[in-house]
């Protein structure tokens, strides 16, 4: 192929990634918040983690001196207008009646190895309340895509929901200070999901959730699933090789979230999300231009597993928020999510390919490879450029 046909294929491929999916582009880098929530007898304890400027975009007049950032001061100082977001953004009901939140305190801390603010709401009750409902909006037209990872805590028992746009109210029933593990009264549910999880089966419950996790992170994080298309782009035509490079990401990734999650090993998301945007683009041009560097051949196994290691740390970045205590079933059930949300993917992807390169003569197999992996390129670009310049601007 000719290099001035190759720059029309590239600026062909430009043109789509603009006018079509360059309005999707922010998929993954959405916004990621975590509830810990405490139920107690005739009260319930919300501790609620955001990044600062999500909070921001939600009440900008907690800056009061206007620098873009949010001061110990600022915080402790607003608390009026801290309770007015809790009780727009955050409904908590016991036995149907409305619970009013009073806001404790307000500050800057660190969850997920990632700088939050942390706002520490109480909710009480005048009598023992035998249902909490939970009702959670910290998302807008801004942040569609935020999610928040709640742990409900009711006596000895944490279980993990997911919160978004569409799954954002929880339901739970009252802890009256029996043990949970003796009782099958304490449950914790999300409108999606309404069968109860109950104490008895509390390592069930465990798998299930963090297996859903893991599948709905792979689903949810779009440069996690076109890093997955750019190895399927990579290995061509050949199915041995494209089993070669999924299985080298998968170890890349599992020796990462077990390090991580052990504590032996860590790096910050504000690292982490922009190599996972260069792997992107990596494997992307390493596809278009692998005859010009002959270099790289025979390596694509070392790159995927390094490259599976730096999305491993993202992974373990939800693990981080979510786990405490014993961590060996939580790991292995959120890997397990991400394999099968993984396989998935590949069921959905490959039969498409298969079908379309059968369609495509042989002349045109080059170009192909050149606009698909130009815009998995560009949209890697994309995120690189953007998640660079927002690190900066934190």
């Amino acid at each position: 192929m000719k290099l001035h046909k190759k720059a029309g294929v590239v600026l062909a491929a430009l043109w789509l990634f603009l006018t079509v999916m360059g309005g999707t582009a922010e998929a993954h880098f959405s916004s990621t918040g975590f509830s810990d929530i405490t139920v107690k007898d005739k009260s319930l304890e919300y501790n609620l983690f955001l990044l600062e400027r999500e909070l921001l975009e939600a009440m900008p007049q907690l800056d009061g001196n206007g620098d873009g950032r949010l001061s110990e001061d600022e915080l402790s100082s607003e608390n009026d207008t801290l309770t007015a977001l809790v009780h727009d953004r955050l409904i908590v009901t016991g036995n149907n009646k409305v619970g009013m939140g009073v806001v404790l305190a307000a500050k800057q801390t660190e969850k997920a190895k990632v700088p939050m603010i942390e706002i520490d709401i109480n909710y009480d009750f005048a009598e023992p309340v035998d249902r909490y409902m939970v009702q959670y909006n910290f998302y807008d037209g801004t942040n569609p895509d935020h999610r928040s990872y709640a742990t409900i805590r009711m006596g000895k028992q944490s279980i993990v929901q997911v919160i978004n746009s569409s799954n954002n109210i929880l339901q739970m029933e009252g802890y009256h200070g029996t043990d949970a593990a003796s009782s099958d009264a304490d449950t914790a549910q999300g409108t999606g999901d309404m069968k109860p999880v109950t104490a008895s089966s509390s390592w069930t419950s465990t798998l299930k959730d963090y297996v859903t996790m893991g599948m709905e992170h792979i689903w949810s994080g779009a440069d996690h699933m076109l890093f997955l298309c750019g190895l399927i782009l990579a290995s061509g035509t050949s199915g041995w090789t494209m089993l070669k490079l999924v299985s080298a990401f998968t170890v890349g990734h599992s020796i990462t979230l077990v390090l991580s999650a052990m504590d032996l090993a860590s790096l910050s998301p504000l690292i982490v999300e922009p190599l996972i945007a260069l792997s992107i683009v990596f494997v992307a041009f390493e596809t278009m231009f692998r005859k010009r560097f002959p270099q790289l051949q025979g390596k694509q196994i070392a790159v995927t597993v390094t490259f599976g290691m730096v999305h491993g740390f993202g992974f373990a970045e939800i693990l981080h928020g979510t786990m405490s205590g014993n961590i060996a079933l939580p790991l292995f059930s959120f890997n397990l999510g991400v394999e099968i949300g993984q396989l998935v993917v590949l069921a959905i992807v490959i039969p498409i390919l298969w079908v379309i390169r059968k369609l495509i003569t042989n002349r045109r197999q080059s170009a192909w490879t050149y606009v698909t992996s130009s815009i998995v390129g560009l949209m890697g670009l994309y995120w690189l450029i953007e998640r660079l310049i927002s690190d900066f601007t934190m």
